[in-house]
C-alpha cells in the first residue's frame, strides 16, 4: 500500500499554517494538498484496476472449473450409456437366441405330433382287421342313446259356453250417422 502522503509533516505544516502566513507560504500548502489528493487518486485506479483484474482472473477460472466438471460428468454419462447399450444389446442377443429355441422346440413338438398322427393314420389304413387292442388305442365313443320320448296326452279343455252378443261397433256408428 501506499503511504498516507499526509503524514506528522504534513500535520505540523498545518498547524504552522493556521498561524499567520504568507500567501507564498498558503500557495505551497495548498499544492502540496493536491500533490496528495493526485496520488491518493492514482493510488485508489491503481487498486480498482488490480481488483478488476483479480475478478476477471477469478471468473475465468471459475468458467474453466465448471467446463472441466461438465466434460468431466458428460464423459462419465457418455461412459455409463454407451456400458447400457452393450447390456441392451447382450440381452437382446440372448433373448433372439432363447426365442429361438423355444421356437425350434416347439417346431420339433409339432412336427413329432403331425408324424405321429400320420403313422397313425396310415396303420389304420393299412392293418386289415383292428385286433382288440389296436381299438383300445383308438377308442371311439359310441353315441349316446337318448331315452324315447313320452308321448303326452292332450287334454280337453271345458267348452265355455258363448257370451250373447253384444251390438257391434259398426252397427252402433250407423246409428249416429243416420241421426
Amino acid at each position: 500500500m501506499a503511504k498516507n502522503p499526509i503524514n506528522k509533516n504534513s500535520m505540523k505544516k498545518l498547524f504552522d499554517t493556521v498561524s499567520p502566513m504568507g500567501p507564498d507560504a498558503a500557495e505551497k500548502f495548498v499544492r502540496e494538498l493536491l500533490k496528495a489528493g493526485d496520488e491518493r487518486r492514482r493510488d485508489a485506479e491503481k487498486i480498482v484496476t488490480e481488483i478488476v483484474a483479480a475478478s476477471r482472473k477469478s471468473a475465468e477460472h471459475f468458467s474453466e472449473a465448471v467446463q472441466r466438471e461438465v466434460a468431466k460428468q458428460l464423459t462419465k454419462a457418455v461412459k455409463r450409456v454407451d456400458h447400457l447399450e452393450k447390456r441392451v444389446e447382450t440381452l437382446t442377443r440372448s433373448l433372439e437366441a432363447t426365442r429361438a429355441v423355444l421356437v425350434a422346440t416347439a417346431a420339433k413338438s409339432v412336427a413329432d405330433t403331425v408324424a405321429k398322427r400320420k403313422a397313425a393314420a396310415s396303420t389304420a389304413t393299412t392293418t386289415p382287421a383292428p385286433v382288440a387292442p389296436a381299438k383300445k388305442a383308438t377308442v371311439k365313443k359310441a353315441p349316446v342313446k337318448k331315452a324315447p320320448a313320452k308321448k303326452l296326452v292332450a287334454k280337453k279343455a271345458p267348452i265355455k259356453k258363448a257370451a250373447p252378443k253384444k251390438p257391434s261397433a259398426q252397427s252402433a256408428t250407423t246409428d249416429t250417422t243416420s241421426a
